[in-house]
């Protein structure tokens, strides 16, 4: 198997300490306050307008988004609510340690993951992980590496994988032999192989969507875009009265609006054409690549110094760049790019077999 080396969690300090954790601990505590807000910013004018004896269309629409942030609010405490406080204490506590790890599904019933991991004192845990990412199953599938602390008192168990896929993930002790399901089928076990890097299953599956919709995205903006193009020749062929410059005004800004739409459902359907050709250009190719290591988690437009084949040493400049692709570079010394990098190109990176993708310019 041709697996591509991928940064590994720190294991010598708690867990918190290591950017990316506490960064996706943060992340998965937002929705738990967030969304009660946002239930009680919709609740309280519904209930306002209720004793006002406002009309039923605008009691309707605020109570229906309050109750559906209300059952949002219910879904993520039921997800991840009573696991968060665990976790924070087991992530300050005790330090990534590594295992190894097979993945199952059910034969039947709601599709949870199920992780049988054997650590390397010879210990095995069955682990229940109900919100595990299909990105992040095929990952630890593939590579059969897993990084945990915990489990605590109660069973609760933190996860995450190699490449930081799965930064952080939530898991449970299960009691029960959890390798009665079947094994899942690892889609590719040879990602760097691939013919094409186009061909990577795991960042085909995960891009496709998007990629879907940056097309039927366009719709909408177009029927609007049309629409008031047709509005504002009849008003100009019409003339604007001196009463009616108040509604010309209102026309033309909003047809601003609905340009400034279609001019970025544009950007986004260019953007992802252009993914499409350049994920064309070959297969995965790895270079020799410096990058200091992440100081922040984020997207940051940083510049490493790559090796090209023929020794000379060249400037990648990666836009807006993503802390796990970053960190990967940093970690690995390798910059993984699709086709045969070449000064002044422009190309995308990635990892083989891992849900990232970015843009890389070669040159100055």
């Amino acid at each position: 198997m041709s697996e591509a080396p991928a940064v590994e969690p720190p294991t010598g300090k708690p867990a918190f300490e290591d950017l990316a954790t506490a960064k996706a601990l943060t992340a998965l505590r937002l929705p738990l306050i967030g969304l009660p807000l946002a239930a009680l910013a919709f609740a309280v004018p519904t209930g306002w307008l209720i004793a006002a004896g406002a009309g039923w269309i605008g009691i309707a629409v605020l109570g229906i988004a309050a109750v559906a942030f209300l059952v949002t609010t219910v879904l993520a405490l039921i997800i991840t609510g009573f696991w968060i406080g665990p976790a924070g204490r087991l992530l300050r506590a005790e330090p990534w340690r590594a295992a190894s790890v097979k993945v199952y599904r059910p034969a039947k019933g709601f599709p949870r993951a199920r992780l049988v991991v054997k650590e390397a004192d010879g210990t095995s845990l069955s682990l229940l992980a109900p919100a595990l990412p299909w990105a992040a199953q095929q990952i630890l599938a593939r590579t059969g590496k897993i990084w945990l602390v915990g489990p605590d008192d109660k069973g609760w168990v933190a996860i995450r994988s190699t490449g930081l896929a799965a930064p952080l993930g939530q898991a449970r002790v299960s009691t029960a032999d959890l390798s009665t399901g079947y094994e899942i089928t690892v889609d590719q076990p040879d990602p760097a192989m691939a013919s094409l890097a186009s061909g990577d299953a795991v960042l085909a599956k995960v891009i496709a969507m998007p990629r879907k919709r940056s097309r039927t995205d366009m719709v909408a903006p177009v029927v609007l875009l049309a629409f008031a193009v047709f509005v504002v020749v009849d008003l100009l062929k019409r003339g604007v009265r001196a009463d009616q410059v108040g509604l010309a005004v209102g026309v033309f800004a909003g047809t601003l609006i609905i340009v400034g739409f279609f001019a970025w459902r544009l950007y986004k359907a260019l953007y992802w054409a252009k993914i499409d050709r350049l994920l064309s250009l070959g297969p995965w190719n790895a270079v020799t690549a410096e990058l200091p290591e992440p100081t922040r988690v984020g997207r940051t437009t940083v510049t490493a110094q790559a090796t090209l084949a023929d020794g000379r040493i060249v400037p990648v400049t990666l836009p807006r760049a993503g802390h796990a692709i970053r960190a990967n570079i940093a970690a690995t010394g390798k910059l993984w790019v699709a086709g045969i990098p070449a000064d002044g190109k422009q190309m995308v990176t990635g990892i083989p077999g891992y849900p990232f993708l970015n843009r890389a310019d070669f040159g100055s």
